[in-house]
């Protein structure tokens, strides 16, 4: 964080959602840690529930969530219509 600009979305976000709707739209949306622009420090499981929020409000619009950390890249939940999903009952490749 920047003292006279505060946090950035993206660039100081801790994890990143990425959202497959039924109707064939994709949006990436990044986790807002911090209470305010100027917060001294950031809480990542705030910018977690924010995402659950979001999660429960597009529910059966959205056929498939992912959760990535953004520092590794891993996987670290999937929601299928609004219901998270055991990591195990989907193949994940790189392809």
């Amino acid at each position: 964080m920047n003292k006279n600009t505060g946090w950035k979305l993206g660039k100081d976000s801790a994890t990143k959602m990425i959202v497959w709707f039924k109707d064939g739209n994709v949006r990436t949306m990044y986790s807002i840690d911090w209470k305010h622009k100027y917060s001294k420090q950031k809480d990542r499981q705030l910018g977690l529930q924010r995402f659950h929020k979001k999660i429960k409000e597009y529910g059966v619009l959205a056929g498939t969530i992912d959760i990535y950390d953004k520092e590794s890249g891993n996987l670290l939940a999937r929601f299928f219509e609004g219901n998270e999903k055991s990591l195990g009952e989907f193949q994940i490749s790189n392809n």
